[in-house]
């Protein structure tokens, strides 16, 4: 046990990066997932600070990072700058219960010579939500275990039976989600383990019996200590139930019981928080040594840096407030309960709190919870309790119990963040909103709207114009796909923003029957964004030279919007190509750009969703086909025309080079399955040029346009 930075439970081990997330949480801050958590997994060089520099990185980052985060819709925080690459999907307790579990799978790949053999897939759960409290105030707990080439086979056994039990509870809906869970299974096929779950397991709730039951099958012999530590606890004038419950699991009643409460000050005196209503109920069953603590306010600070006085002494009592001192602590979020015996002790830490709900007592009214439970000999206990170092100086409850414990105030409410019942998914393309319902449930009237952030480049805050939605004639199923709209570009002038290309944001507004919530949309064919937004479309030739390397990677330096993508104007961007006029040196640059697209193809993926973006996005062999026919079609002003020949040479160049690249080999054949998507795009264009031709071919041309499904091509 340490007092690890959590933060630094997500860096990845050394040579490896991350490809992967899947991840549970109860609260979310948009912010924090992607200024703080990220840029530790991914290994960013910029930091946030660096504004656009950062997101152009983090942003291209993501185009090979297949991040999915499924949180409870009450504990969402919208965020200024979020990524459309990132899938953060509320979970409602109509499909769930309360989702309070806090649980991280991150797949590793090798930085060099990828194999599903040699990737790592690494645990964390705990009780940490994904904010910045949970990471970097808090005492937590949480644990990290890495399921790697030669790993122990109970570790093994502890992230595999996480995995399960994640796919178990949340079947994924998602294209991004399949993909993930695909890639992890493949790497547990390609090590195969026998399970052991001797000394530690992860343990998943609702289940029947809940945490109890869990514990309760363990031969520990004689209980003679039970310790407990939660932030929240048991409401109610009787809580005989969660007593009776717990001592159930240690077979008997304990010698002795503690508990381990948040801090609370009073006139610069600390008291645990805790319901005097347990200590009763556990007293009335026998309890006789009971022993209540508070958390230690500075567990795991660093001590503070104060300023040096200066030489008159003028300032040397600046910062000696007691009073301010104490708003610094750290409150405690940590979830514990550990169980001593004569033969054996057990410790159980996760997101389980201290309450019906939490430990799953009564199974209809379970969270869904998750945390490990490690199972050691009774000569081995000391190193179990080192997780409970943050507990203060023990007080035995002998007296009045108003003198010993301050009783928690009622828990606070839901956020304003709940998610509609009649709402089932909010997804987003590049050019529309689309949301699904029951119409059953759907309100008379239900306003949608959402932010324009091409108004940002005004330092305004503008939205697109409001959709209205009624409910649907007898009870049938809503599914809206809604246009972006701007009229008030028109309406204050700024008619000149409507070069940018519309985009939807990644929040969306409801409101209906006078209530309003803020939640996140999941936006579907990732691969099809850019890094970064253009008024100009990459041309033929644009793309041509980002595959010779004629284009910086950061590209021109301009001022954007809060969003992941940053608009250029065309003026800013530069284009290198335009050296000549002569047809000549476009078939040439084309030749010469033929070693990039492979190189492109070859280094570009490790997941599915960077394959794809390699293969399909807005710079890949299909995107250049498309361009090279629209180029052939629709030719620009002031540049020559292309012949049908030279336009079929490209075509077909470009077809074998697709043909014939050593691709990443993703599981269940998704590799050929993208690259027969390619060459279809790829195919599509040439059958259109062919058509140009007068028929039959020249038996010349013809053989040539026969060779394509051969590998051999120009640059060979």
């Amino acid at each position: 046990m340490s007092t690890t930075r959590l933060l630094d439970l997500w860096a990845p081990p050394p040579g490896y990066r991350l490809a992967s997330v899947i991840a549970t949480t109860y609260q979310l801050q948009a912010d924090f997932i992607e200024e703080d958590l990220l840029p530790v997994a991914l290994g960013l060089r910029q930091s946030p600070a660096r504004g656009r520099e950062f997101r152009i990185e983090l942003e291209k980052t993501l185009q090979d990072a297949e991040i999915t985060v499924y949180l409870h819709p009450d504990g969402y925080t919208p965020g200024l700058r979020r990524s459309p690459r990132v899938d953060l999907i509320p979970v409602p307790e109509s499909r769930l219960r309360k989702l309070h579990a806090k649980v991280s799978l991150l797949l590793f790949v090798p930085e060099q010579g990828d194999e599903p053999a040699a990737r790592i897939v690494r645990l964390v759960t705990g009780s940490a939500n994904l904010t910045a409290s949970g990471y970097r105030h808090n005492i937590e707990l949480a644990v990290a275990m890495d399921d790697a080439p030669g790993a122990a086979p109970v570790v093994v056994t502890a992230v595999r039976d996480a995995a399960e039990w994640l796919h178990r509870i949340l079947p994924p809906d998602t294209e991004q989600a399949r993909s993930q869970h695909r890639a992890m299974q493949a790497v547990f096929a390609a090590r195969t383990v026998s399970a052991d779950r001797t000394e530690m397991v992860f343990v998943g709730l609702p289940r029947q019996g809940g945490l109890m039951q869990a514990l309760s099958g363990l031969d520990l012999g004689k209980v003679h200590t039970l310790t407990a530590a939660s932030p929240f606890w048991p409401g109610g004038e009787d809580a005989s139930d969660i007593a009776s419950g717990v001592l159930q699991s240690c077979g008997g009643v304990p010698d002795l019981v503690r508990l381990i409460g948040p801090w609370h000050a009073v006139e610069g005196r600390l008291y645990p928080e805790m319901p005097p209503a347990l200590l009763k109920s556990l007293q009335a069953l026998g309890v006789e040594q009971l022993e209540v603590s508070h958390s230690v306010p500075d567990f795991g600070c660093a001590p503070e840096s104060t300023t040096p006085a200066d030489a008159e002494g003028e300032y040397d009592d600046i910062g000696t407030d007691t009073t301010a001192a104490f708003a610094a602590w750290r409150p405690l979020h940590a979830k514990a309960l550990l169980i001593e015996g004569s033969k054996a002790s057990v410790l159980a830490m996760g997101s389980f709190n201290f309450t019906r709900r939490g430990l799953g007592l009564h199974e209809r009214a379970a969270n869904t919870e998750a945390g490990m439970i490690w199972h050691v000999p009774a000569k081995s206990s000391a190193r179990l309790r080192q997780a409970l170092g943050f507990s203060g100086p023990w007080r035995k409850v002998d007296g009045a119990l108003d003198e010993l414990v301050i009783a928690p105030g009622p828990m606070e409410g839901e956020n304003g963040q709940q998610w509609p019942a009649f709402i089932r998914s909010i997804r987003a393309s590049r050019d529309v909103l689309i949301l699904e319902g029951d119409g059953a449930a759907w309100p008379a009237e239900l306003k949608v709207s959402m932010r324009d952030i091409r108004s940002r480049l005004l330092q305004m805050d503008r939205n697109f114009d409001p959709w209205v939605i009624a409910r649907p004639p007898a009870g049938e199923d809503v599914r809206a796909e809604l246009a972006l709209v701007a009229g008030w570009m028109e309406e204050e002038g700024q008619q000149a923003l409507s070069r940018y290309p519309a985009l939807p944001d990644l929040e969306v507004l409801l409101e209906w029957d006078e209530q309003r919530t803020v939640l996140p949309v999941v936006f579907i064919d990732k691969h099809e964004f850019p890094v970064v937004e253009r008024t100009a479309r990459e041309d033929e030739r644009m793309l041509l030279d980002w595959f010779l390397g004629l284009r910086p990677a950061d590209e021109a330096d301009a001022d954007g919007y809060g969003h992941g993508f940053d608009p250029e104007t065309i003026d800013q961007v530069t284009d290198a190509g335009e050296r000549a006029g002569i047809l000549s040196y476009l078939i040439r640059d084309f030749v010469h750009a033929l070693p990039g697209i492979r190189a492109h193809l070859e280094d570009g993926a490790s997941t599915e969703t960077g394959l794809r973006t390699a293969l399909l996005g807005p710079r890949s062999p299909a995107k250049l086909a498309d361009e090279i026919l629209d180029a052939r079609m629709k030719p620009a002003k002031g540049r020559p025309g292309k012949t049908d020949v030279a336009t079929t040479f490209q075509l077909i160049e470009l077809h074998k080079l697709v043909n014939s690249a050593p691709l990443p080999e993703l599981p269940d054949g998704v590799t050929e399955q993208l690259r027969g998507q390619c060459l279809a795009r790829i195919d599509r264009a040439l059958v259109t040029i062919i058509d140009q031709f007068k028929q039959p071919l020249e038996p010349v041309l013809g053989q040539y346009v026969a060779s394509r499904g051969k590998r051999r091509h120009a640059t060979a």
